[in-house]
Parts: C-alpha cells; sequence; structure tokens
C-alpha cells in the first residue's frame, strides 16, 4: 500500500501540519515528530483532533511516529496509531479511526412545534415589500463579499512555490604550520598553536649484521729446540711438557715436546724439541731468549735456545668494529621506533582517539632497559647480533584542532556576504617539519574549500512574495549572486503568482 513520510520540524504548529496534509495523496501517511524530546509539538488533543480531521479529508489513514507520552496518550484516545519507529510501522496493523466531519442526525437541531412558530409569529410585524427588497440586497452582498473572501483567501493561501537557487561559488586554499604543544592546554588559533598529549609505551627487538672489522688470529705455533745443562752431579729426567720460557715482563712459554735425561754430572747437556704453548708470531724468539724453566727442576738445570724458534704465525679474519655497533645500534632502534608506531595505534592502555595521530618522526627512544651485543669490539667473528628493550614515546595530536587553525585561514580569505560550504571543506596533514627539545611538533597543514554567496531565505521569500514568476526569477537574477539562474515550480502548476504567504514558499539553497 502506497504511503508517504512528512517529516516535522520543531517550528511546525497544527497550521503546517494540516498544510503539509493537504498535499498527500496517499492512502496512508506518517508524522514524523522530532526525536529530540525537548521539542513539543501536537501536545494538544484539540490540535491533533484537527490534524485527524484534516487527514480523514484527505482520505489518508494517519499515524504517528513519536516517543512524546503526552503525544502517545492524545493519539490513543482519539483512537490513532502510534508507533516508535518507521520500521515498526510496516510491520503491525493499524488500530486508527477516521474522525467525523458530519453531526450525525441524533444531534441535529429537532424541529419547533407548529403552533409555536405560528404563534411566534403573530409577535412580529408582517415583512413589507420594502423590507423583502432590502434583505434581498443584503443577501447578495454577503454571498458577494463571502465570495471575495474565499477567493482572497484562496489567492493568500492555497498557491505554494519551491525556488532552487545556486550560488555563486569559489574555491580558497590555505598552507600552514601547526604547533601541537604538549604543554598547550587549549586552542590557540592566532599563533597556531594546539594541545597535544606525550604518549609512551615498551618495545623490544634485535637485529644482525655482517661484520666488517678485522684483526691477526694466530694460526700456527713455533719450534725449536731447547738446551738443558745439569747443575748438580746426579742424573735428571725432563718430562714431556716442562715448561720453560723467557724472562720478559710477558713471558713466552714453551714446552718440551719428548721426554729426556741428562747424565749425573755437572755440565752434561742435552737438546730437546719445544713447542711455543701460544701460536702467533710471539713465539718466533732469537737465539738465547729462553732461560728460566718452571717448576722444581728450575734449581737443578739451566736451559736456553741455541737457534731461533720458527714457524709461528698469524692470520686476518673478520672481527668486531666499532662500526659495526654503531650500525647495528641504529637499525635495533628504528625497528623499536616502527614496532612502538604499531602498538600505539591499538595498545588499551594508549587509547588513541580515532581523531588523533602520532607522527613517526616524533617517535624517541627515551629509556633503554637492556642492550646486549653478542660480541665486544675487535671480538673475531662473522655476524654480531644486538637485542635491546627500551621504552619509546611519541605526541599524540588531535586532527580536529589542527583543522580549527586551517579553517580559521581559510576564513581569513572569505570577503563580507560569502561564506564556505561545509561540505566542500577537505583537509590534507603533512610531514612533521621540525620537533624542538620540548617535544613541541610542527607540522604542515593544508585546507580547501568552496566559499558561496550567503544567501538567507528569509530575505528570498520576501523579495519575491506577490510578484509573478517571471518577475521574481528577474529580481532574483538580478539582485543575487548566483552561478546559474533560479528555477521556481508554483502549485498549481499553471498559476503565474508568487505566493503572497511567505511561509508558501520554500527556498532551497544548493551546491
Amino acid at each position: 500500500m502506497k504511503e508517504q513520510l512528512i517529516y516535522l520540524e520543531p517550528h511546525d504548529d497544527v497550521t503546517s501540519v494540516r498544510d503539509k496534509l493537504g498535499w498527500v495523496r496517499a492512502a496512508r501517511t506518517l508524522l514524523i515528530f522530532p526525536d529530540d524530546p525537548r521539542q513539543r509539538i501536537l501536545q494538544s488533543k484539540l490540535e491533533l483532533l484537527l490534524v485527524q480531521r484534516e487527514a480523514t479529508r484527505v482520505r489518508t489513514q494517519l499515524a504517528l511516529i513519536t516517543r512524546d507520552p503526552v503525544v502517545i496518550e492524545n493519539a490513543r484516545e482519539l483512537g490513532i496509531a502510534c508507533f516508535r519507529s518507521i520500521e515498526a510501522s510496516r510491520k503491525h496493523y493499524w488500530h486508527t479511526e477516521m474522525a467525523r466531519l458530519k453531526v450525525q442526525r441524533t444531534e441535529l437541531a429537532q424541529p419547533l412545534d407548529p403552533g409555536l412558530v405560528e404563534a411566534a409569529s403573530r409577535l412580529q410585524p408582517a415583512p413589507t415589500e420594502t423590507h423583502w427588497h432590502m434583505n434581498r440586497v443584503a443577501a447578495v452582498l454577503l454571498v458577494g463579499i463571502v465570495a471575495v473572501t474565499l477567493l482572497a483567501g484562496i489567492y493568500v493561501i492555497l498557491p505554494g512555490a519551491t525556488i532552487y537557487l545556486t550560488p555563486a561559488s569559489n574555491q580558497v586554499t590555505a598552507l600552514t604550520t601547526v604547533i601541537a604543544d604538549p604543554a598547550a592546554t587549549q586552542v590557540d588559533v592566532s599563533n597556531g598553536i594546539i594541545p597535544a598529549r606525550i604518549v609512551g609505551v615498551e618495545v623490544q627487538g634485535s637485529a644482525t649484521i655482517d661484520t666488517t672489522g678485522t684483526r691477526q688470529q694466530p694460526s700456527e705455533k713455533a719450534r725449536g729446540v731447547a738446551l738443558f745443562t745439569n747443575l748438580i752431579p746426579e742424573q735428571v729426567t725432563i718430562p714431556t711438557g716442562t715448561v720453560v720460557r723467557t724472562s720478559a715482563a710477558e713471558p713466552v712459554r714453551f714446552v718440551t715436546l719428548v721426554d729426556a735425561t741428562l747424565a749425573g754430572e755437572v755440565g752434561a747437556t742435552v737438546e730437546v724439541p719445544v713447542e711455543a704453548v701460544e701460536a702467533g708470531f710471539g713465539g718466533n724468539l732469537p737465539s738465547n731468549r729462553i732461560n728460566q724453566i718452571e717448576g722444581v727442576l728450575s734449581t737443578r738445570l739451566a736451559v736456553t735456545n741455541p737457534t731461533p724458534t720458527r714457524g709461528g704465525d698469524e692470520i686476518e679474519v673478520r672481527a668486531v668494529s666499532q662500526e659495526d655497533h654503531d650500525r647495528v645500534r641504529a637499525l635495533v632502534l628504528q625497528q623499536l621506533q616502527q614496532r612502538a608506531y604499531a602498538e600505539m595505534q591499538t595498545d588499551p592502555y594508549i587509547a588513541l582517539l580515532e581523531t588523533e595521530f602520532v607522527p613517526i618522526e616524533s617517535l624517541s627512544v627515551v629509556l633503554i632497559q637492556d642492550e646486549i651485543y653478542s660480541g665486544y669490539v675487535g671480538q673475531a667473528a662473522e655476524q654480531v647480533n644486538l637485542t635491546m628493550r627500551a621504552t619509546v614515546q611519541g605526541v599524540a595530536i588531535n586532527e580536529l584542532f589542527a583543522r580549527q587553525v586551517v579553517y580559521a585561514r581559510l576564513a581569513e580569505k572569505v570577503g563580507p556576504g560569502y561564506q564556505i560550504g561545509p561540505a566542500s571543506l577537505v583537509f590534507r596533514r603533512g610531514e612533521a617539519t621540525q620537533i624542538d627539545e620540548q617535544r613541541r611538533v610542527t607540522l604542515i597543514m593544508q585546507g580547501a574549500g568552496d566559499v558561496l554567496a550567503a544567501i538567507e531565505p528569509a530575505q528570498v521569500q520576501q523579495m519575491v512574495r506577490g510578484l509573478t514568476v517571471q518577475e521574481a526569477a528577474l529580481r532574483l537574477n538580478r539582485e543575487l549572486p548566483l552561478a546559474v539562474p533560479p528555477v521556481i515550480q508554483t502549485w498549481p502548476s499553471f498559476w503565474p503568482f508568487m505566493p503572497v504567504l511567505p511561509l508558501r514558499i520554500q527556498v532551497e539553497v544548493q551546491s
């Protein structure tokens, strides 16, 4: 079944509501009251009865969409269906009564008794021909007055018109810097300063890189011959592994490789092959540098190397350098910032608003709890790893505050008689250009919008009331800054004049 929805405005009264019902041509009509409980419309039972009668007159079934308890109670007494929502009205049957427009026969005035009529007529003088003529003239005048009044009422009340206006427009843009200051408490539009807040999160990360440093690493041990001399007149056995060394501050130590025995006489000698304890060039000694024996044999024997020791060698291997430490640290710090940026978007303890954002440039590591390298500088290693746990902080900025500053810059470029179309506003934020020691973030903000000529509907209604449609269009096109000529639609469509009542003129301002 065809239905029509009529949305009531806060300023509507019984007259305007009945007027809207007069245009209805659908079998069912829904009057939709404002959802704001502070708006009181049609709370009088008499007003609701008049609306019900108008709906009955235009032959439409009436129902109300409202939550007002007063309206609901009055509607129940009048037999008007009420629902909470449009969907509910389409799911339930409408228990609606039609208002009475005619008086019942039992309520009509009863005819007078013929005897009383005859008696009353004898109390009045019989009408003369002159009186009859005057009465006829008065009746004609009365009919004429009623007809003129009716025509005047039709001329004033019946016609309606809708004017479609497209104001002239132009685009305005603004590029400005905004300073997000954590110490600020309110938006300072003139200086472009907006409040911000510091947010932080604890994160952990690690990275591994190949080392780039080098170092010399011993690879071969030096070898030679140690000459032992007996200092006592007794036979002495020299076991394998006996340690001999130089007497330098950092001695070079060798061990014997075989067992040997010295004859039991003072001055007896024996040569024993020895090998350096540690590999490298340090074991390559000139002659007569080995001169000490470790252990109990040091008091019985003397030792020297009659020939140089040779064969100690080193090779170059990769090692950890300070540059490697710096490079892997920079990678981990970057990783921690990226991880902190991601966690700030979802961390419930931070709870960023939908309009807040954290510039990645504002992130910084403020506290390092752990910083562990897998190798120290100079240590031979193919790779070095760093594991770090730290607290990262950033600056959370409310973009709505930044837009206020941009909108103020746009408004400065709008001349008198013009306004910015809210639906055309576009904002774009750029990168942060500076972050000072107080954690104040300077960022670029850009805005654009259409500037439209300001047109007041009430002024338009007064300009065209009572004019012909053609005169109204010419005057509007001449006196208003319009992008295209106005479009006027009247009801009835053949009516050549604009309504006299401003209330009957609707003005639609289009972008």
